[in-house]
């Protein structure tokens, strides 16, 4: 397995056990392609930053391949790591 695999695993590990549910509104500002997704930088309307991951695992159908620009509405669980904070995509709605 690959050192992105383990990651992977790694991640979902913290995810199921320190995860938080929420939902956030933003715009997508850059978007970074992986395996089975891909991350997306979002700004909200007060200027915060942060990380979205929308992968295939995660969402099922409600998998959507998202642009640049977009504006979205996204519900999933929340994590910090290395201090970024992110979100991991359940479902989300482009505005």
């Amino acid at each position: 397995m690959n050192k992105i695999g383990i990651l992977w695993i790694a991640l979902v590990i913290v995810v199921s056990s320190c995860a938080k549910s929420d939902s956030f509104t933003g715009v997508i500002q850059g978007i970074e392609n992986g395996k089975d997704g891909y991350v997306a930088t979002i700004k909200d309307s007060k200027g915060k930053v942060f990380e979205a991951i929308f992968s295939i695992p995660n969402m099922g159908a409600n998998y959507k391949r998202l642009e640049v620009g977009d504006q979205i509405s996204i519900k999933g669980d929340t994590i910090h790591i290395n201090n970024i904070y992110r979100v991991i995509a359940r479902d989300v709605e482009k505005k």
